[in-house]
């Protein structure tokens, strides 16, 4: 026990004896369209320089109607819509760093990998894609993503 203390003693004198941290700038939060009817989540969060965005449908009446091509519109739509999104926020596609794909076949991952491609050209995010099952309102995608802002 002796020895310990003997041990101990000197780390705790030096650590009295260290300047304070810096002091750090508070990290802010904010939910983005959080306001939407009868939904219990937000479009985005964005903690600091760092943008949650929630997943985002592609599904519409066209889509549902169509008979080929279908995973490639819905793609299409939830990264255009994506993109309206961030031109509104002030972030662009090279500040996504994380994507999540949910598929309801693992079958339309080619489609979709497709179209998605078209939005990173340089630098893709790091991604996970998930064969989900089942996507609401019939849809065959859904996808996420996490920003970080630089500047």
């Amino acid at each position: 026990m002796i020895k310990r203390a003997a041990v101990l003693l000197p780390l705790l004198f030096a650590a009295c004896q260290a300047p304070p941290p810096a002091e750090q700038e508070p990290v802010t939060r904010e939910a983005i369209n959080s306001q939407l009817p009868n939904r219990p989540y937000s479009q985005a969060m964005r903690v600091g320089k760092t943008y949650y965005f929630s997943g985002k449908l592609g599904v519409t009446e066209e889509t549902l109607a169509m008979e080929t091509g279908r995973i490639e519109a819905e793609t299409r739509n939830i990264m255009e819509s994506f993109r309206e999104l961030f031109l509104e926020l002030g972030v662009d596609f090279s500040d996504v760093v994380q994507g999540t794909v949910y598929l309801a076949d693992v079958g339309h991952y080619g489609g979709m990998n497709q179209v998605y491609g078209e939005y990173f050209p340089n630098s893709p995010p790091a991604r996970e894609c998930i064969a989900a099952g089942q996507i609401l309102s019939d849809g065959l995608v859904e996808i996420s993503f996490v920003a970080v802002v630089s500047g």
